[in-house]
């Protein structure tokens, strides 16, 4: 390469005198000197720059691990609320099967207890302390009915809490695909 210069230069002197080839070799000469600083300008930069761009990967790269963990955390909930509420709703199946179960049988004691009415005086008197006991077991029956309607109104607000945390589960992936599309865009370009 020196030695091309050298050659274009003996051909410029063949062709100038010295007045003009003094004026362009200055000329010349402050143009590659300003080229040169603006290069080693430009040179000077490229260490802050690498710099600052590996700060911002290892920050990137240290929120990408939190989100993973709290990515990891919301997973771990999700499938446990998911786990519950399948819990529940078989619960909530066989409660219904003992509703329907407790139901027919409240309605066979109340017909016990038409029968019952039908019959002499003496067996009133017997039917009176059974109806009696199945009017507790009717309480009970009603307790019981009242404790499956709660335990319904119960998987109904969890239902709601897992389609709340699904969401957020959701969110939380796509802030997570941003953040690796920045990362891959900002190491990209650091390199």
């Amino acid at each position: 390469m020196m030695t091309n210069e050298r050659n274009e230069l003996l051909e410029l002197l063949a062709l100038y005198n010295n007045n003009e080839l003094n004026n362009r070799l200055i000329s010349e000469l402050e143009m590659l000197k300003t080229q040169h600083e603006k290069e080693m300008s430009d040179v000077k930069k490229f260490p802050k720059e690498i710099c600052e761009a590996s700060y911002k990967c290892k920050e990137l790269s240290e929120q990408t691990t939190s989100y993973r963990t709290l990515y990891s955390q919301l997973l771990r909930e999700w499938t446990q609320l998911k786990e519950k509420v399948s819990m529940l709703k078989k619960n909530n199946r066989k409660l219904q099967r003992e509703h329907i179960l407790l139901q027919e049988s409240c309605d066979e004691a109340r017909m016990l207890n038409v029968e019952a009415y039908g019959k002499t005086y003496d067996l009133w008197t017997k039917q009176k302390q059974e109806h009696q006991r199945l009017e507790e077991n009717l309480q009970s029956l009603l307790k019981q009915k009242e404790l499956l309607t709660w335990q319904r109104d119960l998987a109904v607000k969890l239902q709601h809490h897992f389609t709340v945390y699904q969401m957020r589960f959701e969110n939380l992936q796509q802030e997570r695909s941003r953040l690796q599309s920045r990362i891959i865009a900002s190491c990209t370009w650091s390199c």
